[in-house]
Order: structure tokens, then sequence, then C-alpha cells
């Protein structure tokens, strides 16, 4: 496998429970630990620490023991494993050592291994080149969280950057990777204030609510804007302002012109399996027959499959979100 005899310890450690690992490393040098404890942190960071080659390592070296734990989360076992070595100020000053350690042979490993809040807070203000550059260094699940945390109109200029990348030198990489871990190491300092986690919701459906809230002038000149970047993202983000789940949102005579031009069969199969609050929006504001004609459809269609139910529901919303483009579309408001 090619593995080196240093991170073959690490993984054989991995395999172990937090407190048996501190007992085998007791007695050994503190730069024994430092090492394996940033060799762990180097398997956390990269990725590389997947079962199978924690199993092998595990398996060559120690065939007589089982593993403690199956799922042990890598950072909580260096933390655990260096304050049971080396006592609890010993291990602060170990793992500050371990962290530059691993900063200064690649600051995007240390940047990789923190939470997306904290790097979004690091890289605010920055602009959108840097934050691309940034992302791009960095695993693409991390990326989009962290995507997710900025300003949409940050985020969606962060976007257009990354799809047009251009050279950038070592030198300059390495100094972006550097700073972004100084923030990091001053958000997480005693005296900097949490940082407060958003949820992670899709960087386009975001940008479509921001649009959806501006005048119908400012808003399509934007749309255009985008639109002359890339088509498909503008058709999204224009079907993206009125969606299925925006039903409920929408007042009840507004609703109720558009419903009539949807056919009592696609109506039936967009029903199928919606939630409670869709479905009565919906009944609640068709005619009496139509609500018969909808129950007739259901009682005699079997379970519809699932894209069929989806392009059902992008149906009843199609002429609601033309509507919305002409500001016809009525929306209840906000208390």
């Amino acid at each position: 496998m090619g593995i080196t005899g240093r991170r073959k310890a690490a993984m054989l450690l991995l395999s172990l429970d937090a407190a048996t690992a501190s007992e085998l490393l007791k007695g050994q040098p503190q730069e024994v630990v430092q090492e394996i404890a940033m060799e762990l942190s180097h398997l956390d960071a990269s990725g590389q620490a997947d079962p199978d080659s924690v199993g092998f390592v595990a398996q060559e070296f120690c065939t007589a023991l089982q593993k403690a734990s199956g799922g042990l989360h890598v950072k909580s076992f260096v933390n655990s494993m260096l304050k049971g070595t080396a006592g609890k100020e010993k291990a602060a000053e170990l793992q500050a050592q371990m962290h530059k350690a691993i900063r200064d042979k690649d600051p995007f490993l240390a940047i990789t291994s923190a939470p997306a809040g904290q790097i979004a807070s690091a890289l605010e203000g920055e602009p959108p080149q840097v934050i691309a550059l940034v992302l791009s260094q960095i695993p693409a699940k991390l990326g989009t969280e962290v995507l997710g945390r900025l300003d949409d109109k940050v985020s969606l200029a962060t976007v257009w950057r990354m799809t047009k990348p251009g050279e950038v030198s070592g030198r300059t990489l390495r100094r972006i990777g550097e700073m972004v871990c100084k923030r990091l190491m001053e958000l997480t300092g005693e005296d900097s204030r949490p940082v407060q986690e958003a949820p992670t919701t899709e960087t386009l459906r975001k940008v479509a609510l921001v649009l959806s809230g501006l005048e119908k002038e400012r808003r399509d000149a934007l749309l255009e804007e985008i639109e002359q970047n890339d088509d498909d993202v503008a058709r999204t983000v224009r079907a993206l302002m009125v969606t299925w789940e925006d039903i409920t949102k929408i007042e009840d005579r507004s609703l109720q012109e558009y419903l009539r031009k949807v056919d009592a069969g696609v109506l039936a199969k967009a029903l199928f399996g919606a939630e409670a609050g869709i479905r009565e929006k919906i009944l609640s504001n068709i005619s009496e027959r139509a609500r018969e004609l909808v129950e007739e459809e259901t009682s005699l269609m079997g379970e519809p499959r699932k894209k069929d139910i989806a392009a059902a529901r992008e149906e009843v919303v199609k002429p609601l979100r033309e509507a919305n483009e002409t500001e016809a579309l009525v929306f209840i408001e906000d208390d």
C-alpha cells in the first residue's frame, strides 16, 4: 500500500479507543506523540482515514486485537489522546504546535478541518476572486456549505469567478491560505465571539428570493445580467422565484385564477403525497366540481412515479411563475 511507518502507527491508533491509545503512548518521547498526532490530523484533513486502510493496518500490526470503535471521530480521538498522554496544559501546547506544522506544510489542510461557519466568517469582506480561490482548494461538500453561508450577492459573484479560473502563483495561493488560517485562529481564540452557524440553503434559491423582493425593473435588469453569463442559471433562478412550496404564500383570489387553468388529472397527480398545508390550500381554492373531478382522478390512478409527480407539480406552478414575472401574482403579506 506504500504507507509510511508513522502513518501506519497513526492508523493503528485510530483503530483503538482513545483511552487505549493514550496508554500505548505513555512513556513515549514528546516528539513521537506530536508526530503521531499530526499524522492523525493529516489523515482527517485530507480525508484519507478510510475504514479499509485503517482496518488493513490494524490487522497487519495487531491481529490479536479487535477494533474498539468503528466510527471514532478523528478530532475527538486526537484531543483525548493528547490529554491522556501529556496532560491538559501540555496537550494545548502540543495541539498548537501540531496545527502550526500542518499550516506550514499546507495551510488549506488546516482550513479544511475548520467548520463551514468559521470559514465563511474568516472570508467575510474578501473579494469574490479570493473566496473563489479558497473554495477551489477545499472539498466540494465543504465549499457548498461555506457558499451557503455567504451573502447572496457575494456567493453569486464567487460562483462566476470559480467558473473562470485564472492563473495564480503558488506563492499567492499560499499567502491567501495563511491569511485565512490566521483569521480562523483569531475566531477560535478565547476572546473571540462564537460563530453563528446559519442553516445551509441552496444558493440559487437564496438569490431568487432576494431578487423576488425587488421592483420589477431592477429585478429584470439583474436577471439579464445573470443571463449574459449563463442562460441555464438565469432560467433556474427564474424558476426558483416561485416553487411548489410557495403555493401556501399566495393570496386565495390570485391562486384561484390560475388553478382554474390546470387539468383535474394533473392536479390529482401533483397532490399525490403532498404536504397537508399545500393540499388544503389547493383544494380550498378550486370549485366543488373541480374537487370532485380531482377525487375521481385520484381513485382511478395507481401510484404515480416520482418524476411524474414532479412534472405535474411543475405544470401547476408554471402559470404562477409566469404571473409572477408580470407582477400579476399576489402574495400574502407578512405580519
